[in-house]
């Protein structure tokens, strides 16, 4: 554990970003659900999506780029197809609206496909996924948003950081892939600002095209494996957003040169029991994951890990440990919860 971090309880990091959004006029459900995904991305070691976004939302409230009082609504409803416009609301509203709905909705046709357009920064888009395929679905959600990414080939912000999350149920609970195109998510960049820890080679640039380590400097983020990394980008742009008559970069890169934050999503739900019993496929899935977990390693891999399997591990254990939050981050949120007459949690004892 490096010096200077804080350990704090998760319930009490909840409850300390449901207070602030709700000082900020967020209505109780919303800041429940933002601080839930919040949450979610710490406890599993994503924290360069948890508790570190939090004043920039903030801001974003202040600067109207969030609308704490808007409600998602459906503006294109055929059963097995959906749009919700987010209208500028809290991410993570939305697309668990959308994964409630798609999830309720492949139970009955067996397959749906949700789109959320308009809205605001999704958080860990994992998060969905995990939570579809915990209901006896296969889940495919990818983002579309404004993170920013060079395009293989060029020296400036081209095209988002979009992620993919993909999860199934299985006899283990769900198995997940959860990742950026990006070498790292912008997330990371944050969090070592707060750190003060240097970025890895090779993944991002300085806002003049030039390669850096220094997360002060870094600006531009890289896509993984070059080409491939930008083209499943480009890609998913085109089905989160183009798709959703809300595109973002084409209007990032040409007129009206868009600056504010906006996010869509796309959210894919196939009920397993309508192809086959659940029950079967669990047990499939378990066995395939058994099976390349006992595969002969090579050197330097004192284990075979499945997508997802150490963030669970992260999560039980700092479920029981707490969640480390950074000092430079610790002392901008005593200042916001001080502005704001909201309690700062209780501290834990850091463990040798």
């Amino acid at each position: 554990m490096s010096a200077g971090k804080k350990i704090v309880g998760h319930e009490e990091l909840h409850r300390l970003v449901r207070d602030l959004l709700a000082s900020y006029g967020a209505r109780e459900s919303d800041a429940d659900c933002v601080a839930d995904g919040l949450l979610w991305a710490n406890l599993r070691g994503v924290d360069g999506h948890g508790i570190s976004r939090l004043p920039r939302y903030l801001q974003w409230i202040e600067k109207g780029d969030i609308d704490v009082k808007a409600e998602p609504r459906l503006v294109h409803d055929q059963q097995a197809t959906f749009v919700l416009e987010g209208g500028r609301g809290f991410g993570p509203v939305a697309c668990m609206q959308a994964a409630a709905l798609a999830t309720e909705r492949a139970a009955k046709l067996g397959v749906t496909f949700g789109l959320v357009r308009d809205t605001t920064h999704t958080g860990a888009v994992g998060r969905y996924a995990q939570w579809i395929a915990a209901r006896d679905c296969a889940a495919l959600v990818i983002g579309g948003g404004m993170g920013p990414m060079a395009y293989h080939g060029a020296r400036v912000v081209s095209i988002g950081t979009n992620p993919i999350a993909i999860a199934v149920p299985s006899d283990d609970g769900p198995i997940m892939l959860d990742m950026a195109t990006s070498t790292i998510s912008n997330g990371k960049i944050l969090q070592a600002r707060a750190t003060g820890e240097a970025l890895p080679p090779g993944t991002v640039l300085t806002a003049d095209g030039e390669p850096t380590t220094d997360p002060r400097k870094a600006e531009i983020l890289l896509p993984l494996g070059g080409a491939k990394g930008s083209g499943l980008s480009l890609m998913f742009e085109m089905l989160a957003s183009v798709l959703a008559a809300a595109p973002i970069y084409a209007r990032v890169l040409g007129p009206p040169r868009l600056t504010r934050n906006v996010a869509n999503l796309a959210v894919l739900a196939i009920d397993i029991a309508s192809f086959r019993p659940l029950a079967d496929f669990t047990r499939d899935a378990h066995e395939l994951a058994a099976l390349l977990k006992a595969q002969p390693r090579q050197a330097g891999f004192d284990e075979i890990t499945l997508p997802g399997e150490r963030s669970a591990r992260t999560e039980a254990a700092r479920r029981k440990s707490g969640i480390p939050i950074p000092a430079k981050l610790w002392e901008e949120l005593k200042r916001i919860a001080k502005a704001h007459a909201v309690g700062m949690p209780a501290e834990q004892p850091m463990k040798a």
